[in-house]
């Protein structure tokens, strides 16, 4: 049951941003849906099981973008196993801790493909600070929804 709500849940964040992309593509820069997933399984379930929701997230969102297959893959996946870890360690079941986590998981996650670019010898234009500030406030805000709506969930 647990692996077909995955799915689903990996797929309505598809079909979300790829509909955010094509008609509201303004919004669509302040948030980012895989992120957000990844963080809600990277904090609610087992580290091997948000693992694989972080790979899978971030292969969904290569192919989306028609970026470097892999790239977005291992970033998820590092921020996956990244806020498991600290989650096991620390409480982070209010609000302010989940913004915390959502807004340096977005921020890590920007570095992360920024790093693999760098490695593999890619250019990649770095958005600025403000940008980047403006994209972690967005999912904050937007991931706190979204684990609310998930509590209410059956």
């Amino acid at each position: 049951m647990k692996i077909v709500r995955g799915v689903v849940t990996l797929g309505a964040a598809a079909l979300a941003q790829s509909l955010l992309s094509h008609y509201g593509p303004a919004l669509a820069g302040y948030c980012d849906l895989f992120t957000i997933v990844v963080v809600y399984y990277g904090l609610t379930c087992p580290p091997p099981a948000a693992m694989m929701m972080g790979t899978a997230a971030g292969l969904v969102e290569d192919s989306l973008l028609h970026s470097i297959l892999g790239m977005n893959g291992f970033t998820k996946t590092l921020i996956s196993y990244l806020v498991g870890s600290i989650g096991s360690l620390f409480m982070l079941n209010q609000t302010i801790p989940r913004f915390g986590i959502l807004f340096t998981a977005t921020i890590l996650d920007r570095l992360a493909e920024l790093g693999l670019s760098v490695a593999m010898g890619r250019s990649l234009d770095f958005p600025g600070t403000l940008t980047i500030l403006q994209h972690g406030l967005g999912n904050g805000v937007l991931g706190l929804l979204f684990f609310w709506v998930a509590a209410r969930l059956p």
